[in-house]
């Protein structure tokens, strides 16, 4: 039997509150060519349930219960090493895909432009009962931009311009070792920067997915108890040692990474916001601080 052009992955643990919602949104694809892999983290609520049920009912999908607790890098790792698709499309058990066409749509980009590594979409934030929240179209409009160059936006904003595993499509054969285990709430972030450090980036500025937020998420947890925090500074410190990142590094996102390390983290990156000061050179960071002060009223204005 033939590879599927696509392997989509669903890591689950205790999601039977969404994962339902999230497997019917992908098995109602137009695009029919993929397999749908679902791996349960060892769940002690009703998930497997939901996964029999849906699995009696489509022979796409293929499933699995994991003998131990692998924790998120090392379940997203299980699926990808599971995977025999050409790309890769991860789907967070809370999330959904909005439009039957999405699969087809990246998946095209992907065939179109063999440069891309990686490509991804506007979003919808939806709530527990499926209600929009908010629309999120961080990079405006649709467009390849140079991988690299879409790291240092996200380090000069700081944030995350990409969005979650749920928005983004991706070659098998450039996963390299895959997920950080050392990583447990930016992993999926510090994925994409290798992947982006390997080709291009092609944004489509449509919502195809919707990333639900509620409560009980594991990233609600992590972000409470200062995991999120300690694993930010980890990827700067990673990434801001790598030559490339250095010599391209734009005065905005020096004074932004200073700005933000020391507002957030004090002493503890004080090697790093030294370094950095060094870079962007005497006298510019208090030309950038007056800048964002007087801009900051018409900014205001806008919204």
């Amino acid at each position: 039997m033939a590879a599927p052009k696509i392997s989509v992955l669903i890591p689950a643990y205790n999601g039977d509150a969404f994962l339902t919602e999230c497997i019917e949104s992908v098995l109602a694809q137009d695009f029919e060519d993929y397999e749908l892999l679902i791996s349960d983290d060892g769940s002690t609520d009703r998930t497997v349930a939901v996964i029999e049920r849906c699995a009696a009912k489509d022979n796409r999908i293929r499933w699995w219960r994991n003998q131990s607790n692998l924790r998120a890098a090392g379940n997203f790792n299980l699926c990808l090493r599971q995977a025999t698709g050409e790309y890769i499309k991860f789907m967070c058990q809370d999330d959904v895909l909005l439009e039957k066409s999405a699969l087809h749509q990246m998946v095209a980009v992907l065939e179109q432009q063999p440069t891309v590594s990686l490509v991804g979409c506007a979003s919808n934030v939806i709530d527990e009962h499926g209600r929009t929240l908010s629309y999120r179209n961080r990079l405006s409009h649709s467009q390849t931009w140079d991988g690299k160059e879409i790291i240092l936006r996200c380090l000069e904003e700081p944030g995350n311009l990409i969005g979650e595993p749920s928005v983004v499509m991706f070659r098998r054969a450039e996963t390299g070792s895959g997920f950080n285990v050392r990583y447990r709430q930016i992993l999926d972030l510090e994925f994409f920067f290798r992947l982006l450090e390997q080709g291009r980036f092609s944004y489509i500025a449509k919502p195809l997915a919707a990333w639900r937020q509620h409560g009980g998420q594991v990233s609600a947890a992590n972000q409470r108890s200062g995991l999120g925090a300690e694993e930010e500074l980890w990827l700067i410190q990673e990434w801001y040692a790598k030559p490339w990142l250095k010599e391209r590094a734009t005065r905005q996102m020096l004074f932004m990474q200073i700005r933000h390390l020391q507002k957030r983290y004090g002493a503890g990156a004080g090697e790093l916001t030294r370094d950095m000061r060094q870079r962007l050179g005497q006298g510019w960071y208090a030309a950038y601080l007056l800048k964002r002060k007087l801009t900051r009223p018409f900014k205001k204005l806008k919204r």
